[in-house]
């Protein structure tokens, strides 16, 4: 093999490794960040769709409010508009807040078989 043979299969293998540990749900594309994220603590009041874990990590020289859109801003990322499980407060180790959670994204009302034919 090549030098360069060697070296494009290294660049391959290592833009792979740089892709997301959680697939994104191709019903809810990913959205924004800001975007409108409901955050409980416990389980979610609503029917919702799992999507995956979310955390955020940040320098104790973060706001903690800043922390916790990082928080949800991962759960835009995956297309969610609700994060729960959500500890009351964040754990702190080794200089770093730590917050996180589970991304859902919100059921829609579901429609019925029949509901076009009258």
């Amino acid at each position: 093999m090549s030098v360069a043979s060697a070296s494009f299969v290294v660049a391959v293998v290592m833009l792979a490794a740089c892709g997301s540990a959680t697939p994104v749900d191709p019903r809810y594309p990913p959205r924004p960040e800001g975007c409108d994220v409901k955050l409980f603590h416990d389980v979610p009041s609503m029917p919702t769709d799992n999507l995956g874990p979310v955390r955020a990590r940040c320098g104790e020289d973060v706001a903690g409010g800043d922390c916790m859109r990082t928080l949800l801003d991962e759960a835009c990322k995956l297309g969610g508009d609700v994060v729960w499980g959500v500890p009351e407060a964040p754990e702190k180790s080794n200089g770093k807040i730590l917050w996180s959670g589970r991304a859902a994204h919100t059921r829609g009302p579901r429609s019925r078989p029949d509901a076009g034919a009258r």
